[in-house]
């Protein structure tokens, strides 16, 4: 015996009613406003989706990838990204931080944080995860010592770079065994994997050698340092101040 249904709407309407095959022996009734309801709303959802889905892909594109500051830094609003392609350090594929020492070397390894001493407004340094110390002679507003850890890190390479040449920089022939260097390695292996870059290294078949050999000369999407030296260079904070001078302060 055939079952008998009702249909989802009162109206008699055959025109405004589409008719759904369940079974061979049962029909649904759906009404015609409400199917292109429902439609109308699937389309808006799957357009809502592709659209956030874009943005968020656009978000994570190289110009402008997912690496976000979740510590404040005042120096977070100059961070920018670029594609950069990393210099092997064989053969003469050698930038002059690379190269044997000499005052140009000198002079160029000297540049990348000779403004690391920075000072910021009393605002920005009550934002500071930890806090900071006044700078001396600054009366009102008070301005505050900083420096970011990537020109700290420059800083400790540059002396590693120097106790590999004790001939040519007498004050460092102590060697490498000081409690200054082993500081100065610990503080380079934890910014490494703090930052714990996913850049594909490559094998590629060299013709010369008749080898696979490693390729570490790839892209890279990087922070753009010239930036982060720009905004050095703006907060600049000159000559390193007194430290055994005591300074009240209730920051």
């Amino acid at each position: 015996m055939k079952s008998q249904y009702l249909p989802l709407s009162d109206d008699s309407d055959d025109s405004k009613a589409t008719t759904l095959s369940i079974s061979s022996s049962s029909k649904v009734y759906v009404s015609l406003p409400l199917l292109c309801t429902l439609l109308a709303t699937l389309t808006a959802s799957i357009v809502l989706n592709l659209g956030a889905l874009y943005l968020w892909l656009q978000a994570a594109g190289p110009e402008n990838p997912l690496f976000p500051q979740v510590i404040y830094s005042p120096a977070q609003s100059a961070l920018s990204y670029k594609n950069i392609k990393f210099h092997s350090g064989f053969g003469a594929d050698l930038p002059i931080f690379d190269q044997r020492p000499s005052d140009a070397v000198d002079d160029a390894w000297r540049g990348l944080y000779e403004f690391a001493y920075s000072k910021i407004p009393r605002s920005q340094a009550k934002l500071l995860v930890n806090k900071t110390y006044p700078v001396l002679g600054d009366d009102e507003p008070k301005t505050y010592m900083l420096a970011l850890d990537v020109f700290h890190q420059l800083h400790c390479l540059d002396e590693m770079r120097k106790a590999m040449y004790p001939d040519y920089y007498p004050h460092t022939a102590e060697g490498i065994n000081t409690n200054h260097m082993r500081h100065c390695i610990s503080s380079l292996r934890q910014s490494i994997m703090c930052t714990a870059d996913i850049t594909p290294i490559v094998w590629q078949w060299s013709v010369k050698l008749h080898a696979a050999k490693e390729r570490s000369d790839v892209l890279h999407t990087c922070r753009d340092f010239d930036m982060l030296l720009d905004w050095s260079k703006e907060h600049y904070g000159g000559e390193m101040q007194n430290m055994s001078i005591y300074i009240p302060d209730d920051l």
